[in-house]
């Protein structure tokens, strides 16, 4: 899971003020109790869901520790909570669901035995698995220990005409190895990104890629399928296969050949893939290595390691195509670049007289 502990921290004691919320601020926020007493903790936080618009009744287990520690994340017609709750069973009866909006939540489990109740039925999802349920029915969602979990709020007006079966999908189990399921949880990882959050074209065709996805997962109908494939499934992709290439920058051997056998899919469409952001694969690793090794030159720490050795960690076999290509990139070489950075340091320790 994501590291969201740097996220802007909103306050129980803001929230359970009597004075108006102020606007929340903009991106991602995190809530987390660590300052009040345990016993206290189920009334505060079902107080602060209710001033948020979330209304449940909240019931501490026994012999289970009461955490929560969570991060929402508003896009505009889909609002994401990421973190960890657990201790707790959280119940929203037909008193509580009687005048809410009628939205669907999908939830993702990370890990942790979840039980959700609902239309007279029983799922427990283990590590990795997934369901979609209705907000505007009663239901009740217990979390065990370490209790961490994605969940996502959005209207089913927009959600049910992607689907063959709209009230087909609540409640059924979606598995871990689901190609969809993974596709979304790694994508998801964007919408966390400040340059998603700070960009309102981003953050709706993210929006429209994750509706994509979903119903991927929940049965799309033909033309949504094929929108899917066009759009969320080959952001999704891509996503995967960049974040594979950032893990393996170091191979030399890094190759088209061998990113399609890991995920699933042939070189070309791999390629294609590349093509239609303006590049090539090639082009994408070549750029992605480079700043690598740029970064390693500016780095005080590694000032007494070898360019030559840098360039080998950066996934580049030949010390003369490195230089080469390096200085067509940036103006400079390598070696200019590091006595740029210790004129600089010098520069900041001389004193002035």
């Amino acid at each position: 899971m994501l590291d969201l502990s740097s996220l802007p921290l909103l306050k129980p004691e803001l929230l359970l003020s009597a004075e108006p919320l102020p606007p929340p601020p903009p991106g991602p926020v995190r809530f987390a109790m660590p300052d009040w007493p345990e016993r206290e903790r189920p009334t505060v936080l079902r107080e602060c869901l209710a001033r948020l618009g979330l209304r449940y009744e909240i019931e501490q287990l026994r012999d289970v520790p009461f955490h929560v520690d969570f991060s929402l994340n508003p896009l505009p017609g889909l609002v994401m909570g990421m973190g960890s709750m657990h201790g707790s069973s959280n119940r929203r009866t037909r008193k509580h669901v009687e005048d809410s909006t009628d939205d669907a939540v999908l939830i993702v489990n990370l890990r942790g035995q979840h039980l959700i109740e609902q239309r007279d039925k029983e799922l427990v999802l283990g590590d990795g698995e997934a369901a979609f349920v209705s907000a505007a029915d009663p239901s009740c969602f217990t979390h065990k220990p370490p209790g961490t979990m994605i969940a996502l709020r959005f209207p089913k007006a927009r959600f049910a005409p992607l689907l063959r079966d709209p009230d087909g999908c609540y409640m059924r189990r979606i598995g871990g190895d689901s190609e969809g399921l993974k596709f979304l949880t790694s994508y998801l990882g964007l919408s966390w990104d400040r340059r998603t959050t700070t960009s309102t074209e981003l953050q709706s065709a993210m929006v429209n890629h994750v509706f994509e996805l979903m119903s991927i997962m929940a049965g799309a109908t033909r033309d949504a399928g094929h929108a899917a494939e066009e759009g969320g499934l080959r952001a999704a992709r891509l996503h995967l296969i960049k974040q594979d290439i950032a893990e393996n920058l170091d191979q030399f051997d890094l190759s088209v050949t061998a990113l399609a056998s890991r995920h699933r899919c042939t070189p070309r469409l791999l390629q294609r893939l590349f093509e239609a952001e303006g590049t090539t694969f090639t082009e994408y690793v070549l750029a992605q290595r480079l700043a690598w090794a740029h970064r390693a030159l500016v780095d005080p720490r590694r000032a007494r390691v070898k360019i030559s050795t840098l360039a080998y960690d950066c996934g580049f076999s030949d010390l003369s195509y490195f230089y080469r290509v390096f200085r067509r990139h940036y103006g400079v070489s390598p070696s200019d670049v590091r006595a740029q950075v210790r004129w600089n340091t010098v520069e900041v320790g001389r004193p002035r007289g």
